[in-house]
């Protein structure tokens, strides 16, 4: 009962509700986490920063490696979305899992499946463990926000209408849902 009088006792002006702040996504590699930034030289030495994307791009993150089965079976697939949705601000980022690969030999795999997009070197495999890639190929997209809107082992079965969506909307189109860890 004092509780209540000391309520009415109050002027009604300092009964307002404070609004709480709002956060955005916390770093991560999960679906709806905000990108970990990393920065990585590609085959030819030039440096790429994936915070250096945000608010332009969206961006596919592929980890793969030249003798991953899978990998190589996606390879037509990112060729064909970066050729077709490169000019709308799609940009695709492949990282080799430095596991018994060589430079020259990633570079002689990628001139033959006539790769388009960049090839990423992560020599001490540091990105790959921040990440946590456990299966290879392991596909990332990344809204134009930095936020992550798809994960998982496989592309998505609805890839290009995801792609068209998150293009059209700014990038923060709804999340699709991650393929099993272990399908390939």
């Amino acid at each position: 009962m004092g509780g209540a009088l000391a309520l009415t006792l109050l002027p009604l002006g300092t009964l307002r509700a404070q609004k709480m702040p709002e956060l955005g996504p916390s770093p991560g590699s999960r679906v709806g986490n905000l990108a970990l930034d990393f920065t990585l030289k590609d085959l030819y030495n030039r440096s790429y920063n994936l915070k250096d994307l945000r608010g332009k791009q969206v961006v596919h993150v592929v980890f793969w490696a030249t003798w991953c089965v899978p990998c190589l079976q996606e390879v037509p697939m990112l060729r064909s979305v970066r050729e077709k949705y490169h000019g709308r601000g799609l940009e695709v980022l492949a990282i080799v899992v430095n596991q018994s690969q060589t430079k020259n030999g990633v570079r002689a795999v990628a001139r033959d499946l006539k790769i388009n997009y960049p090839i990423l070197w992560d020599d001490a495999g540091e990105v790959q463990d921040r990440y946590r890639v456990a299966f290879i190929p392991q596909n990332f997209l990344i809204g134009r926000d930095g936020v992550i809107r798809y994960a998982g082992t496989a592309l998505p079965p609805d890839y290009e209408t995801l792609l068209d969506a998150l293009l059209k909307d700014g990038g923060a189109a709804r999340p699709s849902q991650p393929s099993p860890a272990g399908a390939h």
